[in-house]
């Protein structure tokens, strides 16, 4: 883990993944970026309204039998809505992300794929080869921008920040995603598991829980 002070309030900003370089102070909100083991702050992070998601930084659950803690969240809406994408760390150092959107869990992982066409080549219906193994059928297209970010991050999650989102299907529960962020393409697959099978602690309280 490495520890470094906010630049605007001095408190202690702690990285426990090798991969963040972006994080929201939980004391004064400032935006933070990290450069080795500097630390900038960007901005601020406006207050967050309830969206009375029962996660929360700092849960742990179960996936594939393997533990892991949320210690980072983007929340991202579009026109119709939002969703929350947070950022697991799995006991072996592992990154994993934690897609929680109208009652739907599923646990991604970043990929590395052939070349993906460009968003506007694709369609709902649309059929993409993510791997040599791999084929999923794109569900939906979304304009996005981050609402809202904290703990600890591995890409800029600035509010405000805009990107292509699409959402693809695959069989077995399997699901993906493709951002399109500016000249920046990343690719992730993982597949739904039903709330109670990831075995959750440390939730928050909420009633009705």
């Amino acid at each position: 883990m490495l520890t470094l002070a906010c630049p605007s309030c001095g408190a202690a900003e702690a990285f426990r993944s090798k991969a963040s370089v972006f994080a929201v102070c939980s004391f004064c909100k400032s935006t933070l970026v990290r450069q080795d083991m500097d630390l900038s702050a960007v901005g601020k992070m406006s207050e967050l309204q309830d969206d009375m998601t029962p996660l929360q930084i700092g849960c742990q659950g179960t996936y594939a039998g393997k533990r892991f803690e949320l210690i980072g969240r983007l929340k991202v809406g579009y026109s119709d809505g939002f969703w929350n994408e947070w950022y697991a760390l799995f006991a072996d150092g592992s990154p994993g992300w934690l897609a929680e959107a109208q009652g739907f869990y599923a646990m991604c992982f970043e990929v590395a794929t052939r070349e993906i066409p460009s968003s506007n080549a694709l369609t709902p219906g649309t059929n993409v080869r993510l791997t040599a193994q791999s084929v999923f059928q794109v569900e939906d297209i979304r304009q996005v921008k981050c609402l809202y970010s904290e703990g600890e991050l591995p890409l800029f999650a600035t509010q405000g920040r805009e990107s292509t989102s699409v959402d693809l299907t695959g069989p077995d529960n399997g699901m993906a995603t493709i951002e399109y962020a500016g000249s920046d393409v990343r690719v992730f697959s993982g597949s739904y598991q039903e709330f109670d099978d990831f075995n959750f602690n440390n939730l928050r309280k909420l009633d009705g829980w």
